[in-house]
This record gives C-alpha cells, structure tokens and sequence, in this order.
C-alpha cells in the first residue's frame, strides 16, 4: 500500500537534545495508520543506521537524551509505531505482527537496511518479530528486558490497571504502575531508586485523557496476542542484557531469551533495575555503541557489567 510521507527538520536543542545536526522527522503510513519516524545524523557513520524501539510508555523523545552518546555510530533512527506516542490511535486487535510490519515498512520508506537495532521490553517482542519475519534487514541486534513470556503477576496487574484507568483512577494506577517498574528501596544498591520511582509517578499522572486511552489499548494489545514466538532468527551477533535488579524481566527471565538466539551474549548491568537506560545512561550507551562496533566486550573489563555469558548455540549448516 503506497504511504503518504512528509518531511521536517526540528533542531535538536528544541528537545532538549545536544548540539548535534537537526532531526529529520517524517510522517509515514501503514495500512491507513499514520506513524512518525526519527532520523539523527552524525558526521561520518562508522556502521549501520541504529534503530531503537523502545519500551511501551516510550516515544521518541524518550532518547533525545541518549543521542549525544549513540549518535557516535552515525545514523540513529527513533520511531512512534503506531498506538505510541502522538501516532495513531491503534486498536488491540493489531498484535505484535502489525506492528513489525509496520517497522519494516518504514525502513522501506526511508531505504535503510540493514540496520542494527536495539530494542527493549515491549520494542524487544516487536523487535524479535521483525528479525524472524524480515532478517535481510537487521545486521546486529541488542535486547534488553525482554522476557520469554509475560509474567503472570504483571498480566494479572496489567488487568487492573486497565480497569483502575477506565474507572478515572489515575492516581493509583500510577502507584502500582511505579511499583513494577521500579526495584523497591531496601538492602540492594539501586541508583536514583528515589528519583526515578518520582520521574515514572509524575510522568504517569501527566498523562491526558488521549494517552490514557492509549495506555489501555497498548496493555490491551500486550495481553490479547502471542507476546514471544520461537522461530528461526538471523544468525547476526546478538546481546541481550537487563539490569541486576530488575524484578519485572528478571535475569533469568531474559537469559531464556539470550538461549534461544545463536551465538548471543548475555550481562546485566550493574546497580539498575528495568529502566537501565534511565539509572546509567551513559554506560547504557557505551555498551551498545561498544556491541554495534564489533568491540571485545569481555576485554574490555566493564565497571557497569557483570560476566559475559555465551547463551545460544550457533546453528548448524
């Protein structure tokens, strides 16, 4: 289906952002659901476009931060896939398929390809989707928090929260939300615990009346279809990591994943629960930049990570 695009720059510094060249955005459809694309350009890339799909209450602003560190690689591509952000309106009825076809759709649009891609939690079931169904575009892949399946204390809270948010319960759907979310203080050294448990609240109550209602579809959609499928991958270089802490995807939880992907590498990182991108953002991106570069990961000593492990069997010819 031909797409209705349409193109503007945004200076960097109106978002917060480093002084980094402008961001192009473009305006992009699939199957009649208009979605927005990010793109970064830095200097002379030094490998391939990075792609980022991030997690469900993320958009792509959510790493205008993170820019001044990724865009190190070259080209970083940031995207509001339909039902996230200020895209569309996306019904529950669409499942994670849809919406790696729309990803795929998009980097015909902008004729990248391939790409590496790094994608956490909710983008992680996206992400996966795309390298099973398209793997010609993907070179290297980086998931973090993404568990084999969807725990049954989460989905069971993710019922309530749909219910508490249809009933007008912002606020204390906003307080259990924090709480899967975040480690809770105690013994374990979890960095900006406090801060981080005040930014999710404040970000959460911040919500209009539109986004709640997107809130609710998108955990709708998570519940409603097949979250993690086993099925042939690319044999790319795979890294899967979560934070030590992380009491929503647990290590173990998102070892399983690292098992099913060949050749893949797994840590955590240091000190951080599920948001790790938000606790250490800039060891968050030293490592990727460091994956996506081809560098000696276990050489490198890395004060932030714990032990590589080697997870998934290479396949055989």
């Amino acid at each position: 289906m031909p797409s209705d695009t349409s193109s503007v720059h945004i200076p960097s510094q109106a978002l917060g952002g480093g002084a980094y060249p402008d961001a192009e955005e473009r305006r992009l459809s699939w199957q009649g659901y208009a979605y927005t694309a990010r793109i970064v350009r830095r200097g002379t890339p030094v490998t391939e476009p990075l792609l980022v799909l991030g997690g469900s209450d993320q958009t792509r602003y959510s790493w205008v931060r993170h820019e001044r560190w990724l865009g190190e690689l070259g080209t970083v591509i940031t995207v509001d896939l339909p039902g996230f952000g200020d895209a569309d309106f996306l019904p529950a009825e669409h499942g994670i398929d849809f919406l790696a076809e729309c990803a795929h759709h998009m980097l015909r649009e902008l004729g990248l390809g391939p790409v590496n891609l790094y994608a956490g939690c909710y983008g992680g079931a996206i992400g996966l989707r795309l390298a099973q169904r398209h793997p010609e575009h993907l070179r290297r892949v980086a998931v973090q928090g993404m568990p084999d399946q969807v725990p049954g204390w989460f989905a069971e809270a993710i019922v309530g929260w749909v219910r508490m948010l249809r009933e007008g319960r912002v606020e204390e759907t906003a307080q259990e939300f924090v709480r899967c979310f975040v480690p809770p203080a105690g013994d374990l050294t979890v960095r900006k615990q406090a801060a981080l448990a005040r930014l999710m609240y404040q970000q959460f109550m911040a919500q209009t009346p539109r986004d709640v209602t997107v809130t609710v579809e998108r955990n709708r959609r998570l519940l409603a279809h097949e979250w993690y499928r086993r099925a042939s991958v690319p044999a790319v270089p795979y890294l899967v990591f979560t934070g030590e802490h992380d009491t929503l995807t647990t290590p173990d939880m998102v070892r399983a994943v690292a098992a099913d992907l060949p050749g893949s590498r797994f840590t955590t990182i240091a000190e951080c629960g599920h948001l790790a991108h938000l606790q250490r953002p800039q060891d968050f991106c030293d490592l990727l930049v460091r994956f996506f570069r081809d560098e000696p990961l276990e050489d490198a000593a890395l004060p932030y990570c714990g032990p590589f492990e080697y997870c998934g069997a290479l396949e055989k010819n």
